[in-house]
């Protein structure tokens, strides 16, 4: 059903050409290939302006959820389709349409889309997070309807603006950080967190979007290759790598150092091939970019783009910590007495049990045996054992089992 009830832009009721409140034009609203027309009505409810974006997966449009037709009244809306152009295409009736040999796939995908509508639903409890309101099937394919958020993004700002002051970027991010730990807290990692993704709602009040790369904290659960250049961490360009809280650090840390120096940071692949090749890291320290940064906050942002996650902060409780915790001068402590004979036997029950795990799931345990033998290079014990019970903590029930049995053996 499609009929003129309302501007593409702002969808303030009108059936003219251009709007007499915003001055959009309807020939110009609709840029994005095989995108649904303006004024298509989804659901009963839905009535679709200007598409806003498009990816390899999906379109995203503006839409007002309608209270009343005559007169037009309703809220403001987006509405994301599942639509993946690689292997469908949009028929006469708008139905969205597998190619004959991609059928099966095409559902599985549409499912995985599903799926990230009920992540999305538990994870926008978090006030930092797009909140959710609707799903439902229509035209052979999925719409995820989320709240509108009017803004910019942080990657548009600082490209059009120039680099954010310090103290104004931490004010804004302080509360961002604090309120994703929730996702963090149900065991949520979003995989994807970059300038392009974070809105700043009413000027200054980040807000994440984009949920279909997220994945569940599990470390036995699949993970695919996911990359976004100068934000994504090393074991992101691996297929089923050990990724965890970790990973979203590394993607924060890379979109602050963006946003205080105006330059992407350098990308993992080139950092990792540089250092092996030329014994040097090409990421420039943020405080040469940014001088007025706080060695602190300096400190912090660039322990969270180590290329080891296990010397990155954890968590974004441990980055908040690291970025805003008041440093006081404290009495030096004793060190932790660290049993060496123990480590090194955990090690190899860890190594022994990865090498047995390996033959039923080669990638993932080939990461994790290299991560074992960055952590035996160690020089400190102390290291050796606070990596040891990281990697661990994040491995699977299977590989802590086999490696506790090992070591008591």
């Amino acid at each position: 059903m499609t009929m003129p009830y309302a501007c593409t832009r702002c969808m303030m009721p009108t059936e003219e050409a251009v709007c007499p409140v915003c001055g959009a034009k309807t020939e110009n609203a609709q840029r994005i290939r095989d995108a649904l027309p303006p004024q298509t009505i989804l659901h009963g409810q839905y009535l679709l302006g200007a598409a806003l974006g498009g990816g390899g997966f999906g379109t995203t449009y503006r839409a007002l959820k309608l209270e009343s037709v005559d007169p037009v009244r309703g809220e403001m809306v987006a509405v994301k389709e599942y639509f993946p152009h690689s292997i469908a295409a949009r028929s006469d009736d708008g139905r969205v349409v597998p190619q004959r040999n991609d059928a099966k796939l095409f559902t599985n995908w549409r499912d995985k889309f599903v799926t990230e509508y009920n992540m999305l639903l538990e994870a926008s409890r978090c006030p930092s997070v797009v909140q959710v309101l609707d799903l439902f099937e229509e035209n052979n394919t999925a719409y995820l309807v989320m709240a509108y958020v009017e803004g910019e993004t942080l990657a548009h700002r600082v490209r059009e603006q120039g680099a954010i002051p310090p103290e104004e970027l931490m004010r804004m991010m302080k509360p961002f950080i604090e309120n994703l730990r929730m996702l963090h807290e149900k065991k949520i990692i979003h995989r994807d967190i970059k300038p392009a993704n974070i809105i700043l709602k009413g000027g200054d009040t980040p807000i994440l979007l984009d949920f279909g790369s997220a994945r569940p904290n599990d470390p036995d659960s699949r993970k695919t290759i996911l990359i976004s250049k100068g934000y994504a961490p090393p074991e992101q360009y691996e297929e089923n790598s050990l990724q965890g809280n970790w990973t979203d650090v590394y993607g924060l840390c890379a979109t602050m150092y963006f946003a205080l120096t105006g330059q992407e940071p350098a990308d993992a692949l080139e950092r990792k091939y540089a250092i092996k090749v030329k014994g040097s890291d090409p990421l420039v320290p943020i405080q040469k970019l940014c001088p007025r940064l706080k060695s602190q906050w300096a400190d912090a942002l660039m322990a969270g783009l180590a290329m080891n996650f296990g010397e990155r902060p954890s968590s974004f409780m441990a980055l908040e910590t690291a970025l805003f915790s008041e440093s006081k001068p404290d009495a030096p402590k004793p060190a932790p007495i660290i049993d060496s004979a123990q480590t090194t036997r955990t090690l190899l029950a860890a190594k022994r049990a990865g090498n047995l795990l390996k033959r039923f799931a080669p990638q993932k345990y080939e990461g994790i045996l290299r991560e074992i033998d960055r952590i035996s290079r160690l020089s400190s014990i102390a290291q050796q054992a606070e990596s040891l019970q990281q990697l661990l903590q994040g491995s699977g029930v299977i590989f802590r089992l086999l490696t506790n049995g090992f070591r008591k053996a």
